[in-house]
């Protein structure tokens, strides 16, 4: 083989070696960061209550966790397995981005980890409160609660009858209601015998959730942790969104 062709092979060597790097760099490294964000940091419970607060949506979504974690773990050995074969061939660049790969990891199961060492109400909180916070986002975004109120007004006085509870049909929602597509709307009165109104998604398996729109002066109810006791986010005067556990 002449000089050329060593050059050019020890070129085709070093283009291949970039190359092999960079596709490390997004799959090794990228992907673990943007997983930490979605799962342990709770982006991805916020933009499922933020854009899609559906029972179906949800079930998938835990379906997904441990694909995700199994792959921060693969991560996690990668790095460990470079660190040992490769650290003394890279140059400053590559080691750092061996660290890193290490590291994100890491960094992803201490944060998973440790949320189940929480205290209980700690715990409910972590595990609900960013999908709780993506569904406020959607009730601000969406709502028009003055609509709401108003609707509510021209509801027929059955009803608000003590302790009954009554799914109103969809062709009967305001038009603020229909923008949040709601699994089930049932519309009963505050402790000031005011009207309010509760929606909800969500099924038995996953619990439920929703939003309840009153007047300003509704009083707000604080969590309660027990196993039939709801987790309440205020959002405005009248307004909070809540997840039950049962």
């Amino acid at each position: 083989m002449g000089k050329k062709e060593n050059i050019e092979a020890e070129q085709n060597k070093e283009r291949k070696h970039g190359r092999n790097w960079n596709e490390s760099y997004m799959i090794f490294l990228i992907l673990p960061i943007i997983l930490t964000i979605l799962v342990p940091l709770g982006g991805l419970p916020y933009l499922c209550g933020r854009f899609s607060p559906y029972a179906i949506t949800l079930a998938h979504v835990c379906l997904l966790y441990p694909v995700m974690n199994g792959f921060i773990i693969y991560c996690f050995v990668i790095g460990i397995v470079r660190l040992y074969r490769d650290l003394e061939k890279c140059n400053k660049k590559e080691k750092i981005i061996i660290v890193a790969q290490i590291g994100i990891p890491l960094v992803f199961l201490i944060l998973l980890v440790s949320s189940f060492f929480l205290p209980e109400s700690e715990f409910l909180g972590y595990s609900y409160k960013f999908f709780m916070y993506g569904l406020k986002d959607r009730v601000r975004s969406k709502a028009d609660t003055e609509d709401i109120r108003d609707w509510l007004g021209m509801l027929s006085e059955e009803y608000f009858i003590a302790d009954h509870f009554t799914n109103i049909p969809s062709d009967e929602w305001a038009k603020s209601l229909k923008a949040l597509k709601p699994g089930r709307v049932y519309p009963s009165s505050d402790e000031n015998g005011n009207r309010k109104v509760r929606l909800m998604w969500g099924s038995g398996a996953m619990g439920h959730w929703g939003v309840v729109i009153g007047m300003e002066d509704m009083i707000t109810p604080p969590s309660d942790y027990s196993h039939y006791g709801e987790y309440i986010l205020p959002l405005e005067p009248g307004v909070y969104v809540w997840w039950s556990f049962e």
